[in-house]
């Protein structure tokens, strides 16, 4: 991506690539579509890209989540087999008695 202009304090006039228009756009847009539709993309497309980035920013904070839970399910794990069972399995000679 270039930026070309800008015009004012928070808007640009930028020079993308088929290939980050693509990814903007969520889909293959030079090629053709379904039923040889060639799919373009018209000057004023409006992509909102903030929603995607801000979607990517809270699964990259879910993942932390997910791996401190993963990381405290193995110790609950490790302790629960340091803990004695609570009923002994009977041994061999003591089935004999019965």
């Amino acid at each position: 991506m270039k930026i070309i202009a800008t015009i004012d304090g928070g808007t640009f006039i930028a020079e993308l690539s088929v290939q980050e228009i693509d990814f903007l756009a969520g889909k293959t847009i030079g090629d053709k579509g379904y039923y040889d539709h060639n799919r373009t993309i018209r000057s004023g497309t409006t992509f909102n890209i903030v929603k995607a980035f801000e979607q990517i920013h809270r699964n990259n904070n879910r993942r932390h989540q997910i791996e401190n839970v993963k990381q405290t399910l193995k110790m609950l794990l490790i302790g629960l087999e340091m803990v004695d069972p609570l009923i002994e399995e009977p041994k061999p000679e003591d089935l004999k008695e019965a």
